[in-house]
């Protein structure tokens, strides 16, 4: 996620987070700041590399792997490269092994071991990656001013051409041969945030209302899911599929952190509406929402940049107030089973009916507890 907006002359002198984005298998993760950029694990939260630089700030780091490559977007006040440029960094030779230079900023650069992605707010350039790179193909997209893409095992995602529309591009050999690309009508408004699973086949995403994730399976555009995450409008700031691809977690600007089970419906621990299986209702009462959830800090100023750490444990990196926060989920061990022949909100129930008739004794299995917190202090 690309977070690199100028800082105005009055911003403290002390170090500031810029941008921060987890690797392809969440494993590690990167962040930048005024003076360079730093590599940790995710789990235990351990530094791994910390480059700082005289001449300026990185505004957008990306890994590749765990190999010594990154891409790198100048930022800050001083960027260390034009925002315009694509640095891709050879942090063995601690030196700058390739570039590409475009004619507008870059909002996102996505990188696998053949490829070079480039994010502008228009166009998606792909490039092989090679020295020199070269050029494969460049993709027209709505306008996109977050950089909104995502890339995993060959599966590259991006805001079609038409609003609310999503392009599936397959960037294998065999891909690229029979130039295959899939749209997803996923919206009706602008698309704001998506998210693929680890091996490609999944993707997520939410449009600027906020109020409804949409998951797709990438093979064939299939909807599989609706999730609710609410009824007012909200700015998704961030979604993330689990290891396993079975959760998938949503954090936004309403202070609240969402996971939802992406399993087969028939097998899911969603919650649903009461009336989720009578025919002919509208659409909202057959959506799925989110099995479990908490509450964040409303003293949060920033947005949550999500990731796990395994299938029960969730991480999240606030580049605002620079820390890192893990959530667990749990299930419960002193829970009450209602009585099968209690339906939701049956009297006596203690189960966790909300306004709406949504509830599910499923709910009652589970929760979501902070278990940790670490500081970036000191970068």
């Amino acid at each position: 996620m690309n977070l690199h907006k100028p800082l105005n002359a009055n911003a403290s002198s002390r170090a500031k987070l810029l941008c921060a984005s987890f690797n392809q298998d969440q494993e590690c993760f990167a962040i930048g700041h005024e003076h360079g950029f730093q590599v940790f694990n995710t789990d235990p939260m351990e530094r791994r590399v910390k480059r700082e630089f005289a001449d300026g700030g990185i505004g957008i780091v990306q890994m590749l792997h765990r190999t010594n490559y990154l891409a790198l977007v100048g930022g800050g006040r001083t960027p260390k490269y034009p925002q315009n440029k694509v640095i891709i960094w050879d942090d063995l030779k601690n030196m700058a092994a390739l570039s590409l230079e475009f004619l507008s900023p870059v909002l996102q650069v996505l990188l696998s071991r053949t490829r070079i992605v480039v994010c502008l707010r228009s166009k998606i350039y792909v490039y092989i990656f090679s020295s020199p790179p070269v050029r494969l193909s460049v993709y027209e997209t709505a306008d996109n001013p977050s950089g909104i893409c995502a890339l995993q095992n060959n599966r590259l995602v991006f805001p079609g051409l038409t609003e609310g529309h999503i392009q599936i591009v397959d960037l294998s050999p065999q891909g690229q041969e029979r130039n295959l690309v899939s749209i997803i009508r996923a919206h009706k408004g602008r698309i704001k945030c998506v998210a693929l699973s680890h091996d490609g086949s999944l993707i997520a995403s939410a449009s600027e209302t906020g109020t409804i994730i949409r998951v797709h399976a990438t093979s064939n555009t299939a909807l599989l899911h609706e999730f609710r995450r609410g009824i007012d409008r909200a700015v998704i700031h961030s979604l993330s599929f689990s290891p396993s691809s079975n959760r998938l977690a949503l954090i936004s600007d309403k202070d609240t952190l969402h996971v939802f089970d992406t399993s087969p419906l028939s097998e899911s621990s969603n919650r649903r509406h009461i009336l989720s299986k009578v025919p002919l209702l509208p659409r909202y009462f057959s959506g799925e929402w989110s099995f479990v959830s908490t509450r964040i800090s409303d003293q949060r100023i920033g947005k949550g940049i999500l990731g796990w750490a395994s299938d029960d444990c969730i991480v999240v990196i606030w580049t605002s107030e620079g820390m890192l926060e893990k959530y667990a989920i749990r299930e419960k061990k002193d829970q009450h089973v209602r009585n099968a022949t209690q339906g939701p909100g049956s009297n006596g129930s203690t189960g966790n009916v909300t306004i709406g008739g949504l509830g599910d004794p499923s709910n009652e299995h589970w929760e979501l507890l902070r278990e940790s917190w670490q500081s970036f202090d000191g970068i």
